[in-house]
């Protein structure tokens, strides 16, 4: 009976979280249709932007960078008893470079957006 029972609330755990995930992807999609984006999501301009972020030099440094914090936190996790405020710091550190990574993706996508509109004005 137990079996049964645990059995058929994981099939009904599985399809409330399958069910959610569509949902999710929907909502997303709408916003993206109704967004005021000025290109499509596999436009040139689009593109351009994403060979400009690949080409960029800074975003392997901090690649290099966030690989070496995902090492760096591996071995305090593998401690017998890991140092939770050195976990922190390399948890603060990892969210340093995400943030510069973040920031720099929107120069790009700044310079591209004033570059079409420059070219709308002209």
């Amino acid at each position: 009976m137990k079996k049964i029972l645990l059995v058929s609330m994981m099939a009904l755990g599985l399809g409330t979280v399958t069910l959610a995930k569509g949902e999710n992807q929907m909502r997303g999609n709408r916003m993206r249709m109704n967004s005021h984006n000025r290109c499509s999501e596999n436009s040139v301009e689009q593109q351009k932007i994403r060979k400009a972020i690949k080409d960029n030099p800074k975003f392997d440094q901090w690649q290099i960078e966030l690989q070496e914090i995902k090492v760096k936190l591996m071995k305090e996790m593998a401690k017998d008893t890991p140092n939770f405020s050195e976990i922190e710091k390399i948890n603060k550190e990892k969210a340093v470079v995400q943030a510069k990574m973040r920031t720099e993706r929107m120069r790009i996508k700044y310079k591209f957006d004033q570059q079409i509109e420059d070219n709308k004005n002209n």
